[in-house]
């Protein structure tokens, strides 16, 4: 079975990275499209999670940032 705690860690760490790119960004376009990479490294983050959960490779304890999504209907608009 493959460890894919590694590739989660990264995932959320990416996830983050480009969430805080989203807010340091000048130009509006840039924001946009940093933070629609960090919400979809977040939400693949999510789906690996439950594939991790399920192998049994995490662990209830293991402590981890949680970076936030928000669905796109959930979105201020303007």
């Amino acid at each position: 079975m493959k460890d894919l705690r590694p590739r989660l860690n990264k995932l959320r760490a990416d996830a983050r990275d480009f969430a805080v790119m989203s807010q340091l960004a000048a130009d509006a376009e840039k924001r946009a499209f940093f933070q629609r990479l960090a919400d979809e490294l977040a939400f693949e983050a999510l789906e690996l999670e439950v594939i991790v959960k399920q192998q049994g490779q995490l662990d209830c304890s293991d402590q981890h940032e949680v970076v936030e999504f928000k669905p796109s209907s959930e979105k201020k608009r303007g």
